[in-house]
């Protein structure tokens, strides 16, 4: 019988090792906005550094793409690169262990959505035009996009990915179950975000009983047959990028540079590299009911659990 673990490598899914800030951090500074939104609005970001303050935020990890054709960049860069390092040595972000988060975000225009938090395999995702993979770009990839991307993150400790993907679950078998057992959870965050984002909670998952039952659930939803017969297509797609694929194609591009690196070292695939985290949060999109998994960095999720990448 296949470990879980080696069951969630089958469906292109791993449970990540995520960091949180410390218990005094104010989380409602701490979670900022995607860096890809309001790029043409250098003001409020601006008027997000003078919210943030002195305060540890995820904003002085993040380069907004409002400066990527900035002067200073690679001094921005370099800044960016130098926070991460004293986050981690300083004991500003601590690690949660090995585990999965549920996540409810309520906002202005929805009274709840309800995601997961885990991570998804770099070598199971093609942003190719004519890609078969599991994990499957939606939108064509702009190359052009990558090297800017790949700039930012080249030498980053940590990662904070903001990224849109999508799965086909109309009968609410994956998320919905574990929300009549909140009581049963660790609750890790629950604040109120700024710039009126609404609020956010989050419930860690670490019980095998909890993670057998996501697996068995997104097993039928990657069954060929349950495919094809809803798709008429053999080429089974999982999971589907709804938005932030650069963002994974940038990962993928590092990835890759990382794999041709080390070609030698067979270790390389246990690098958590391979993987990057992604949220799902449960919305009715329509006759086929497809849920998100939604970006933490979205602004409709203004969150930033982040992955540690030292190997």
């Amino acid at each position: 019988m296949k470990s879980i673990d080696a069951e969630l490598a089958d469906l292109g899914m791993k449970i990540p090792d995520i960091l949180l800030p410390r218990e005094d951090v104010d989380m409602t500074r701490w979670s900022v906005v995607a860096c890809d939104q309001y790029t043409s609005e250098p003001d409020y970001w601006k008027s997000l550094e003078e919210e943030v303050s002195e305060s540890p935020s995820t904003l002085k990890l993040i380069l907004p793409e409002c400066y990527l054709e900035s002067p200073d960049k690679a001094q921005r860069i370099s800044q960016i690169n130098r926070t991460m390092e004293s986050y981690l040595s300083d004991g500003v972000l601590n690690e949660t262990g090995t585990s999965l988060i549920l996540v409810e975000r309520k906002t202005p225009d929805s009274p709840s959505r309800w995601g997961l938090v885990a991570a998804l395999d770099l070598e199971k995702y093609d942003y190719s035009k004519d890609s078969t993979s599991l994990i499957r770009a939606t939108e064509g990839t702009i190359l052009e996009r990558i090297p800017p991307r790949k700039q930012i993150r080249q030498n980053a400790a940590i990662e904070l990915p903001h990224i849109m993907v999508l799965i086909d679950d109309p009968d609410k078998t994956v998320i919905e179950p574990l929300q009549s057992r909140l009581e049963s959870f660790q609750c890790l965050y629950d604040f109120e975000l700024m710039k009126n984002g609404g609020h956010i909670r989050g419930f860690r998952l670490s019980e095998e009983s909890d993670i057998l039952s996501i697996v068995r659930s997104m097993k039928k939803l990657a069954d060929p047959d349950r495919f094809k017969s809803l798709y008429g297509a053999d080429d089974l797609i999982l999971f589907a990028m709804g938005d932030g694929n650069h963002s994974l194609a940038t990962a993928k591009a590092i990835w890759e540079d990382l794999k041709q690196r080390n070609r030698d070292n067979q270790e390389i695939m246990n690098h958590p590299q391979v993987s990057r985290i992604f949220k799902n949060i449960s919305e009715n999109m329509g006759k086929q009911s497809l849920k998100l998994l939604i970006r933490f960095q979205l602004s409709l999720s203004m969150s930033h659990p982040v992955l540690n990448f030292r190997s």
